[in-house]
């Protein structure tokens, strides 16, 4: 059994880990494109986003790179996929708008999460961990008043690294008070970003498998749900 009677801090994941997503992403993008379907006619949805997902992995990396920002990599995902497609660049900035809107729409804190974030923070530090672009991260924060329950949120673009970078871990362990990576557990639904990364920083990683057909690597430790979580910990 592992001990975790030296854990002072439990640092999560947010999106599908503190927040759930009603909609597939399929469901976002067709939302998306039937809105902008009378300018971009006569595209079809696919033939629109074949061309999206690459350029939006495109600019992904570059924000990554710290060659531009987030809010410039967002905008230039649609501007350059237009440009690509021959329509007005001038819808990339309504697309990027009702696209942050879509997902503010959808998405929001699982039931458990803010009585779980409660019991944590009254015996640890607690901080959220979160990849992606400060502006859609932090409208999610900001929106559900996270925030509010734990004592810091830090954001991959803001950081400068992004998950699993070893790095954005060390920087949390630091927010945290300057704490050593055994003194903490990460919590969170992705093998890859969030197992495989905390466990490269030697972090203990908890992932949440919720309704999702996931096993976890050896030695790492899997709850079906959040709540719990308090239990996992209650001997410290």
């Amino acid at each position: 059994m592992t001990d975790f009677s030296r854990i002072k801090a439990v640092l999560f994941d947010m999106d599908g880990t503190l927040i759930k997503h009603t909609w597939q992403y399929a469901q976002i993008t067709d939302a998306l494109f039937a809105q902008f379907a009378p300018a971009l006619a006569p595209l079809t949805h696919d033939e629109f986003y074949d061309v999206f997902w690459q350029k939006n992995i495109d600019m992904w990396t570059m924000m990554v790179d710290g060659a531009i920002n987030g809010d410039t990599a967002q905008e230039y995902s649609y501007r350059n996929t237009l440009r690509a497609l021959g329509k007005d660049v001038g819808l990339a900035a309504d697309m990027v708008s009702f696209w942050t809107g879509l997902v503010l729409a959808e998405a929001a804190p699982f039931e458990d999460t803010p009585r779980v974030l409660g019991q944590l923070r009254r015996r640890f530090t607690t901080g959220i961990v979160t990849n992606g672009f400060t502006t859609m991260q932090r409208a999610k924060i900001n929106t559900y008043r996270l925030h509010e329950l734990v004592d810091f949120c830090m954001v991959s673009e803001e950081v400068g690294f992004h998950k699993p970078d070893v790095r954005i871990f060390e920087h949390a362990l630091r927010r945290a008070g300057n704490i050593a990576p055994a003194e903490a557990i990460f919590v969170g639904d992705n093998p890859e970003t969030d197992i495989a990364g905390s466990l490269a920083a030697g972090i203990q990683p908890v992932l949440v498998a919720c309704n999702k057909a996931r096993i976890p690597p050896d030695g790492v430790i899997a709850i079906k749900t959040l709540s719990d979580l308090p239990a996992l910990l209650s001997s410290v």
